[in-house]
């Protein structure tokens, strides 16, 4: 049975999607900027290991946000495999390509991160580094390949749009500039390559993340080590789970906030679509609240990023305590000049 919600306001138009994702580029793209020079120039000596993949994760998210909220700008018609591009280029296929294709290489760069942590921390000696750079070129290899067969399938588009408009219950607005694209008539073939190209680099981010929690609680491989060390470690690698330090009730409830904003604006989304498309739901509003949710994802994990690693907190936040104690000391100063007159006055 297909439900329909009759939409017609500016949360179902095409020119929402179109100012709210081009708003969060005006946010997004400095964010990235001060992310870059952080990773650069205040990543300190003992993280020089991951700066590299830092900055690999970090241009991914970049190139994520800079597809979708410019080049692309979705407008789908969920429960249809189809919509319009509202972007700068009018491609709607190719982008959609490079959206699966980014996403999946994120997921990858995040795996890279904890790998690198693991091998660093737990595995240096073990037959697992005489496979590792082979099983992470082939992760990366595989991330333009997952969403190929979807392009190989495309229907011819005049006799595609004529069954989308037929199986669409609702008639909502339509952009007078850009046709129509259609990715599929069914689910199949697009369903089958997303599930498997989020799949695989998810089950791998979840098995290193249990075998480093695992080694970090209960492994004796650390017992060679100083103290120091170890706790430094150990502050490094809970960073990096929070991201994608001192071990603090603070950074616990950063723990919780960046899961809160994953499951918000990752989770949610995702199985909003799937909801969708399964019981033939169709809301134009929760169409475009989606996207909106997925452009605020690389501003988000900036942040995160910024706030949780200190040296990049200590860089971000230095120019306004500086600020504050001068306010502070100007206060002090010209209190005690006039006596207290000032306040009196006031």
């Amino acid at each position: 049975m297909k439900l329909c919600v009759t939409d017609y306001n500016y949360l179902a138009s095409p020119d929402f999607n179109t100012l709210s994702l081009h708003l969060v580029t005006c946010i997004s793209l400095p964010l990235h900027s001060v992310g870059f020079y952080c990773i650069l120039y205040k990543t300190p000596p003992r993280m020089n290991s991951m700066k590299w993949l830092l900055i690999n994760l970090h241009f991914w998210c970049f190139l994520f946000d800079i597809i979708l909220s410019i080049f692309a700008i979705p407008y789908p018609l969920f429960p249809a495999m189809a919509g319009y591009g509202l972007g700068i280029i009018d491609s709607p296929g190719l982008l959609f390509y490079l959206i699966v294709t980014v996403i999946t290489a994120t997921s990858t760069s995040v795996y890279a991160i904890l790998e690198n942590r693991f091998y660093v921390m737990f595995a240096e000696n073990s037959r697992w580094k005489y496979v590792r750079k082979w099983v992470l070129a082939g992760s990366y290899t595989m991330v333009p390949i997952y969403f190929l067969p979807s392009q190989f399938f495309i229907p011819e588009q005049e006799e595609a749009r004529i069954k989308v408009w037929e199986s669409l219950e609702c008639q909502p607005e339509i952009p007078d500039h850009r046709e129509l694209f259609v990715l599929s008539v069914d689910m199949i073939i697009p369903g089958y390559s997303i599930m498997i190209a989020e799949t695989v680099p998810s089950v791998q981010v979840a098995t290193l993340f249990v075998l480093s929690v695992y080694n970090l609680v209960f492994s004796k491989s650390t017992v060679n080590l100083s103290e120091r060390t170890v706790k430094l470690q150990r502050q490094l690698a809970l960073a990096i789970f929070i991201q994608v330090g001192d071990v603090t009730n603070k950074t616990r409830k950063s723990f919780l906030f960046q899961c809160f904003f994953i499951l918000v604006l990752m989770a949610i989304p995702i199985n909003v679509v799937v909801y969708s498309v399964k019981f033939e739901y169709q809301s134009q509003v929760i169409n475009n609240l989606m996207f909106f949710c997925f452009s605020l994802h690389g501003t988000a994990s900036t942040l995160i990023m910024m706030f949780i690693h200190r040296p990049y907190r200590d860089f971000i936040l230095t120019p306004f305590r500086k600020l504050q104690h001068d306010a502070s000391t100007f206060w002090v100063s010209s209190h005690r000049f006039s006596g207290g007159s000032v306040l009196e006055r006031i």
